[in-house]
């Protein structure tokens, strides 16, 4: 899983148009040309997309009930920070600083990717009822 909500569009009459709200947002910031790089992944891309889809219908509701100004990679944070996807480090002052463990493909195999994922829709279903 990528550390970053991505960026899905859809080829339509020879061209790409933003398929997500985060697609959409990047559109907005871009000014001229802008350079593409199309990969291809042996990770489950369906998988990878329901997280990424929930996680943008999520944030708007909890938002909403709970005054927040949360978006994809905040509750992507706050989701490995709660089901403790971090190595814990102690800084000089004695304090501990939660290093939060990348969701990428290199850093997860395909069972581990699965747990989190079905962990995390548990966690947001019980956030949003």
């Amino acid at each position: 899983m990528s550390e970053h909500p991505p960026l899905l569009f859809q080829a339509r009459l020879g061209g790409l148009f933003p398929a997500n709200a985060v697609a959409e947002s990047a559109m907005r910031e871009i000014k001229g040309t802008v350079r593409v790089e199309i990969k291809g992944g042996r990770a489950n891309q369906a998988r990878r997309g329901l997280y990424w889809c929930v996680a943008s219908l999520v944030v708007p509701l909890l938002n909403k009930a709970h005054s927040l100004t949360l978006d994809e990679q905040d509750l992507h944070d706050i989701t490995r920070e709660k089901l403790r996807l971090y190595d814990e480090i102690i800084l000089p002052s004695g304090e501990v600083h939660h290093k939060l463990r990348s969701t990428s493909n290199r850093a997860m195999n395909e069972a581990e990717r699965a747990d989190y994922t079905d962990k995390a829709l548990q966690l947001w279903s019980t956030w949003i009822g």
